[in-house]
């Protein structure tokens, strides 16, 4: 299976991002990569499934409150983000995989 890199969107923070942006941002600064079906993979030697896409990695990690969202989003349905980075790099993979895949 070939991974590629995965990097963060060409849009600024402070604009509004879909959940896939979302997604797309906490994947590159985990190192994650994407396989060529659209799965978010941990590891390059034991790969590990993190998300079956960066929009469920995203909306997950929207749910989990590991970004902050407005109460009313905009007209696209995002809303301006907020990344917490203390509480999303404080879980492990395995927590990030199990909390997506619920």
């Amino acid at each position: 299976m070939r991974l590629t890199a995965i990097d963060p969107p060409s849009r600024s923070f402070s604009r509004w991002l879909t959940d896939e942006e979302v997604g797309q941002v906490l994947a590159a600064s985990r190192g994650w990569r994407l396989a060529a079906d659209g799965r978010v993979m941990a590891g390059t030697l034991r790969k590990t499934r993190i998300a079956p896409s960066l929009a469920a990695l995203g909306a997950t990690a929207a749910a989990e409150r590991w970004v902050s969202r407005p109460a009313a989003p905009g007209s696209d349905g995002s809303g301006p983000t907020h990344m917490m980075w203390g509480v999303f790099n404080a879980r492990t993979d395995a927590e990030i995989a199990a909390k997506v895949a619920a």
